[in-house]
């Protein structure tokens, strides 16, 4: 799978708000009196959905961590503030080297890439089951990325079992197909990884694999661990032109029969896959003519 094509256009009025803040030297951003709200809408097993909005405008960081027995934050808050500040300094410096060496010609600053201004929505993913977490919020200064004002905390905790159910629908035109995770109300879903491949049967069968859901199971469950540049958000599109890019290197070919398997990411996976997180879709590819759409109903389970 080569080119991600997510779904942005809800996150457009906040990526409009904080290049402006970013872009604007006469934007407000107060350090004093600031009280940062904190509204859980959202949790399961491996996600959580977090509305955090601001009394005043304000760059601030957000972020969340297991709690920690013996620990309270609000007690500690200056060291829990400025601990959490230089993880997230070291992150964007991760990324500015990244940037920088691929000749990027602008680079955002720490308070631009890393910091949030006015009222957002955020999503946490990839959380673990049945663990208890701290939802933090504190205000920074742009000028000096010190922190500002008091220490925001809310305290959830993830299911055990993944309650959002994902399903995906797929098109397959010519040598191009579309993934589509959709919700149970059929709207398109941006906001929870998942992770998907295609493979030609014959790959399955000579790899000495029992059903092709096993195949997919192993491929799959090591990525929400480890393999984190195979999760995908949102509408993918994928040229199977046997151009590999790490995710898939597949090329459709006539009279060939292949699989293509697709799992939510919402937490760890077990075997078998659950039905309401994954779909596997079975078909013969007939060349450039063809133009073949699969629904869930149409999803197999693992069979041959």
């Amino acid at each position: 799978m080569a080119t991600l094509v997510s779904n942005i256009r809800p996150l457009l009025p906040l990526l409009l708000v904080a290049i402006f803040a970013a872009c604007n030297p006469e934007v407000a951003a107060y350090t004093e009196g600031v009280e940062i709200s904190i509204n859980v809408e959202q949790v399961s097993a491996g996600f959580a959905q977090v509305r955090f909005s601001t009394n005043k405008e304000a760059f601030y960081l957000i972020s969340i961590q297991p709690t920690q027995e013996g620990v309270e934050p609000q007690k500690i808050a200056k060291t829990f503030m400025l601990l959490s500040l230089d993880s997230a300094y070291v992150d964007y410096l991760y990324w500015r080297n990244k940037q920088l060496q691929q000749h990027i010609p602008f680079v955002a600053d720490f308070s631009s890439h890393s910091l949030q201004y006015g009222d957002i929505k955020h999503f946490f993913t990839l959380l673990q089951p049945n663990t208890e977490y701290w939802v933090y919020a504190f205000v920074v200064d742009p000028n000096t990325n010190k922190p500002a004002g008091k220490l925001f905390v809310e305290t959830i905790m993830t299911d055990s079992v993944s309650r959002l159910p994902l399903q995906f629908e797929y098109r397959i035109d010519g040598h191009w197909d579309y993934i589509y995770p959709i919700d149970s109300m059929d709207e398109i879903v941006s906001t929870i990884p998942w992770v998907g491949e295609t493979i030609d049967s014959l790959t399955i069968r000579e790899g000495g694999w029992r059903v092709p859901g096993e195949y997919f199971f192993e491929r799959f469950r090591n990525v929400y661990y480890e393999d984190y540049e195979r999760i995908l958000y949102g509408i993918y599109a994928h040229e199977n032109d046997g151009v590999g890019d790490g995710t898939s290197s597949t090329r459709f070919e006539v009279g060939k029969t292949y699989y293509t398997a697709m799992a939510a990411l919402d937490a760890p996976l077990v075997f078998p896959l659950p039905q309401n997180i994954y779909n596997i879709y079975r078909f013969t590819w007939t060349g450039e003519d063809m133009d073949t759409v699969f629904l869930p109903q149409n999803s197999m389970l693992g069979e041959w």
